[in-house]
Parts: C-alpha cells; sequence; structure tokens
C-alpha cells in the first residue's frame, strides 16, 4: 500500500527526506519506460475492448485497467517521493515504496563511485557480505562500512552497492554526512 499511498504526498509535491537532509534521486532511467506504459495503456484498453467478445470480459478487463493504472501511477510517485536520503543518522537506500535499507552514517568508511552491470532479476539480494539494490540492471555508488552491520531481511553486511542519477554528487553528500558524523566533540548519541 506504500507504493499507492505515495500519490497524496506527489500531488503536494512533498519528498520524504528529513529536514536537515538529503536527496539522492535514481528513477531518472525509469521514468521514460514507466511513463510510456501508463500513456500507452488507454490504446490497449480500447484495442481489447473491441476484441472482447463478452460484455462481462469487457468489464473486467476495464477494472483491471484502471487498478493497473492507479498502481503504476503510485509507483512513479513513490520513485520520487521515496528518494535514497541522507542525514546526520543515517543512509536510507530505497527503490519506491518497496524497499527502505537504513545505514547508521556513522558506520560509513567510504562512498564511491563505481559501475556495475549485472542484471539480476531480484530487487535487492546480497552476494558475499554486499548488499546490491539495481536499477536498470545496474549500480553505480558502493558504500563500505567500518564493521558488518545487520540489516533487516538481508542478514550481515559490510558494503551496500546502490545506483543514483547523479552519482559524483551523492558522493559528495554522503561524504558531507560522514565528516559531519567524525566531528571531534559533536555527540552522536552512542554510550561510550
Amino acid at each position: 500500500m506504500k507504493v499507492i499511498s505515495a500519490l497524496w504526498p506527489a500531488v503536494r509535491r512533498r519528498v520524504d527526506v528529513p529536514e536537515n537532509g538529503a536527496a539522492i534521486g535514481y528513477d531518472r532511467g525509469l521514468r521514460v519506460i514507466l511513463w510510456a506504459m501508463v500513456v500507452t495503456s488507454p490504446l490497449e484498453l480500447v484495442v481489447v475492448h473491441h476484441l472482447l467478445p463478452w460484455a462481462w470480459a469487457r468489464w473486467a478487463h476495464l477494472v483491471l485497467m484502471v487498478a493497473a493504472a492507479v498502481w503504476s501511477l503510485g509507483f512513479i510517485a513513490s520513485l520520487w517521493v521515496y528518494p535514497h536520503a541522507v542525514d546526520d543518522e543515517r543512509l536510507r537506500i530505497r527503490f519506491g515504496g518497496l524497499l527502505d535499507v537504513v545505514i547508521p552514517v556513522r558506520l560509513i568508511e567510504s562512498v564511491r563511485t563505481e559501475r556495475v552491470s549485472k542484471g539480476q532479476s531480484k530487487l535487492a539480494e546480497v552476494v558475499g557480505e554486499t548488499l546490491s539494490v539495481e536499477v536498470g540492471g545496474m549500480t553505480n555508488l558502493v558504500v563500505r562500512l567500518r564493521e558488518p552491520y545487520e540489516v533487516n531481511g538481508f542478514g550481515r553486511v559490510r558494503a551496500v552497492r546502490f545506483t543514483a542519477d547523479d552519482p559524483r554528487g551523492a558522493v559528495r553528500q554522503v561524504t558531507r554526512y560522514i565528516s559531519r558524523s567524525e566531528t571531534p566533540g559533536q555527540d552522536d548519541g552512542r554510550a561510550g
């Protein structure tokens, strides 16, 4: 339901990023394909409507097409409403309303650009100790962690690969927050 519920914040032009945080977009490569599907759906509806010989089948197809259109619009909205985000506390790696991985910034050792194309069929998977969250069959950033970290649903990881529209800008953003978390004398909320 998080996908469909993204429609309201999208209409209100609200992005789910903390007030002191930065958004990192990742959906640029998907937008054209997704919008093409949404735009061509009415054409498919008309063609199939005329091909189906039974009235009940035409109505069932109409209901399914409307539901699919609402879900598709919600999915497109969720990619925009739920970008990757980084703030003083955490790096959130997301894929619309379908995936949300949270990594504490204090555990990030480094972040750099590194393009890897594997074309996996899963939204996210762990290979070795690396969680890979692909968009369009590739990743272009890698975050290395100071120590293994338990990611819900994926187990312990030491690195996370993901995609950003502007990988160099993403490296600058994450590095800025890593530096802020390492500032001497700053209380990071950890007990000594």
